[in-house]
């Protein structure tokens, strides 16, 4: 394979103690074995070793990759559930981040707001390739075939970046089983997911160590779920509070991006309508008025992306707090789960393997509080209410456990 000529006759040379670090990677078109390859001189090295995953295909390395960037906060916690927080130069928004969770462990996630650059302007403009040149990383966790097909780039300027930079590894549809391209294209579970984001940083027996304080959690959840008739109806919805509309999401479509509702068994409000939720019907799905929610009326009704500090975005905590003020509304008061107290903030479909574990918690304290115990808001339980071990969860994160 002929290497292609720098753009714009940009050469990328880094220098570090004891010599130049060169970055060479070379690609072919994706669906064909990839040679994505980052190499370096000097520092310590663990060896050329490969990793492969959809869509990318094989990807190789010379090196555990130093300078990261992502796109998505799910590859954040991913990277401080692997330990590799610090590293992070570079992520898509400034509200990725949430660190109550990690606040509860006793442990930092490693990342360094105050340095980060952020991909996407506030008002959720697309980045461009300079951005990704300027930035130099040895990986970028942004799936390319998302990229690929977004405003401003092309398959073109990803196989650039991909050659002249460093290589992409992600895939975001697995998030809500949603690719409609032609390519091939797998999906993964949040397990699956992390453990090929794991074995890039040669960091796999953690994800592994996680993966058993989950399957512990849910045999104790199983053995005690109630039968599938007697399980509240749970409605996950957005409220745009300046239409008055709600996005409702189905808990049928797979992807783990609500992978928690269903390890709770939850039973789905939406599943009459879930070729119109989100997702459907031109990815947005159909959004309902105040009538539609009420006609369809849950028994618990849960906000996604609550988790997150009060801002102006829709996913966040104020939006939260606006749809409660609806109780107080004529029509909407009407609702069942405004009736009952049993509206939440619920967690974000953003999740890597820390987040799963808490955000499997809030759902069943959520909707089965009669066996879970109740939900608190500050996630701060007193021992016997907790549903995991956290100090096992702390000790994987800070290395402890081997």
């Amino acid at each position: 394979m002929s290497r292609p000529s720098l753009k714009k006759g940009l050469v990328l040379a880094l220098l570090c103690a004891g010599g130049v670090l060169a970055a060479l990677v070379l690609a072919t078109n994706w669906g064909k074995e990839s040679f994505y390859r980052t190499t370096e001189s000097g520092g310590t090295s663990t060896g050329p070793y490969t990793v492969e995953m959809s869509p990318m295909g094989p990807v190789h390395f010379d090196h555990v990759p130093r300078r990261i960037v992502t796109l998505d906060a799910n590859y954040n916690d991913i990277l401080a559930s692997l330990g590799q927080g610090a590293k992070l130069i570079a992520t898509g928004y400034r509200g990725n981040f949430y660190d109550g969770f990690y606040n509860e462990l006793g442990i930092k996630a490693g990342f360094d707001t105050e340095r980060l650059k952020y991909l996407s302007s506030g008002g959720g403009g697309m980045f461009d390739k300079e951005l990704l040149y300027a930035l130099h990383a040895d990986i970028h966790h942004i799936d390319p075939v998302q990229l690929a097909s977004s405003r401003g780039w092309n398959q073109t300027d990803v196989d650039e970046i991909a050659h002249n930079v460093g290589p992409f590894f992600a895939n975001r549809y697995s998030r809500d089983n949603s690719y409609n391209g032609k390519q091939p294209y797998k999906y993964y579970s949040l397990w699956e997911l992390s453990d090929k984001v794991g074995a890039v940083y040669r960091q796999s027996a953690r994800i592994d160590r996680l993966r058993a304080v989950y399957d512990d959690m849910m045999r104790d959840i199983t053995a005690k779920l109630p039968p599938v008739e007697k399980r509240p109806r749970v409605g996950l919805v957005l409220y745009n509070g300046a239409s008055g509309r709600f996005t409702p999401y189905s808990l049928g479509r797979g992807g783990f991006g609500q992978a928690q509702y269903r390890d709770v068994g939850a039973r789905d409000a939406f599943a009459s309508i879930e070729s119109t939720t989100y997702g459907g019907e031109g990815n947005g799905g159909v959004l309902l008025d105040a009538e539609g929610l009420l006609a369809l009326d849950p028994d618990v009704l849960i906000m996604p992306f609550a988790i997150y500090p009060a801002t102006q975005a829709t996913t966040s905590r104020a939006s939260y707090d606006r749809l409660l003020k609806l109780k107080d509304d004529p029509l909407m008061r009407r609702l069942t789960a405004f009736r009952t107290g049993r509206v939440f903030p619920g967690g974000t479909p953003l999740q890597g393997p820390v987040f799963y574990l808490f955000q499997i918690e809030m759902a069943a304290k959520q909707i089965y509080p009669d066996i879970f115990g109740s939900y608190r808001d500050d996630q701060n339980y007193p021992p016997d209410e907790q549903m995991f071990d956290r100090k096992r969860v702390a000790s994987i994160l800070s290395g402890e456990e081997n």
